[in-house]
């Protein structure tokens, strides 16, 4: 009886085998032998064969003479399951990736906040660079300027041009013997070398050197021989240079933690493909979860590790006096402190791997999102209707 069942349904079971061969991950070779080695080959890749799937499962329904028969329930039954899969939307999008996203503006945010001090700061002493006195400025022998400066050139450097000179002179001179104790370096490497390729590269890094030393005594000689007005015109021009690195670091800051908050709710919106798009990237997908996973993992474990050493106990010290009474208390094992401080590096660079993984997830996701699962050239056509042919005269 269930050999007669079979034949009656024998012009549908043609529908089922053509619907479930439709998909373009099948081979040849699977076609031709009627066998499908990996079940979710069978899932389509597109719209269309999607749509022509559910074609073929509706055609085999309506010639089944017996649509209750086992084995043509069996297989009717798993194929529609698959393209009422593959025909709706799914949500791809995670919380651990939002997360790291807000995490990630959030760090942004603080070094904006702290970047406005330094920029408040440049301008600061912008204007006080402005405010210089004229005055005369002297000059000073090469032999005679030091070879490295004060504990406190930094901080005092701009109160006056003649400060500033000497500041920049220092420098010059640091530079210049700096290259001649490389040149003799190296030149001393060349006269030792083995081999004659490792004395040229050895003399061209000599050459290098020298030049460099060259340079930076022509820098000393020219600003040695500026006036006031001059060393007072490249005092500016650096204040406002550093002005403007400091606005254009605080600018970047905010783009970046702009774009996280952006990024966010496309990454939501765009992270709801049909099924049909998820089996045609399952292998992009694939690379994601692994870099996923291998990121967050060592985010983890650098997190995890500074967390950790940041609950190293203090020594406790019991202390007894002279009248016989105790007193106990805790002491900071230095030791403790170095680990901590390098946990605390470990933290920080966890969290920032976290926040790196996310974001670069979430924009590969969202862009591809953004392609893929919107019908943009349905809305170009609707936004665009063709022009009406003109008639001839």
């Amino acid at each position: 009886m269930d050999e007669e069942k079979v034949m009656l349904n024998e012009e549908a079971w043609e529908h089922l085998d053509e619907a479930m061969f439709t998909s373009s991950l099948i081979s040849d070779k699977e076609r031709e032998k009627g066998m499908v080695d990996d079940v979710d080959d069978i899932y389509p890749r597109t719209k269309e064969e999607t749509e022509y799937m559910d074609e073929q499962l509706q055609l085999a329904l309506e010639k089944a003479k017996e649509p209750n028969e086992e084995s043509f329930a069996e297989r009717y039954s798993m194929l529609r399951e698959i393209v009422d899969w593959s025909k709706k939307r799914h949500s791809t999008w995670m919380w651990s990736l939002i997360a790291g996203a807000l995490l990630g503006a959030g760090i942004f945010y603080y070094f904006k906040k702290d970047q406005e001090e330094d920029i408040l700061r440049a301008k600061v002493e912008k204007e006080q660079v402005q405010q210089w006195k004229t005055v005369k400025v002297s000059q000073i022998s090469y032999d005679k300027c030091p070879g490295q400066h004060a504990n406190d050139a930094w901080s005092l450097r701009l109160t006056s041009a003649e400060k500033y000179k000497m500041y920049k002179l220092i420098d010059c001179k640091i530079y210049t013997e700096g290259a001649l104790r490389d040149a003799d370096t190296y030149k001393q490497r060349a006269d030792t070398a083995t081999t004659q390729e490792r004395k040229d590269q050895y003399l061209e890094k000599q050459k290098y050197y020298e030049e460099s030393s060259v340079k930076h005594r022509a820098a000393y000689d020219s600003i040695n021989a500026m006036n006031f007005e001059q060393i007072h015109e490249i005092a500016k021009q650096d204040l406002a240079s550093r002005v403007a690195n400091e606005e254009s670091h605080g600018n970047t800051l905010r783009n970046y933690m702009i774009y996280l908050l952006i990024l966010i709710p496309l990454y939501i919106i765009t992270g709801y493909p049909h099924g049909y798009t998820i089996t045609r990237h399952r292998r992009r997908s694939g690379c994601m979860n692994i870099f996923r996973k291998v990121g967050f993992g060592i985010a983890s474990f650098c997190f995890g590790s500074g967390l950790a050493m940041s609950l190293l106990p203090d020594y406790v010290v019991k202390t007894t006096y002279s009248d016989g009474h105790t007193e106990t208390r805790t002491e900071s094992d230095m030791g403790n402190i170095i680990i901590l401080a390098i946990k605390f590096g470990l933290m920080i660079v966890g969290a920032f791997i976290f926040c790196f993984v996310a974001s670069v997830i979430m924009t590969i996701e969202t862009f591809y999102g953004l392609l893929e699962n919107f019908n943009w050239k349905g809305w170009i056509a609707k936004l665009m209707p063709p022009k009406q042919p003109q008639e001839v005269k």
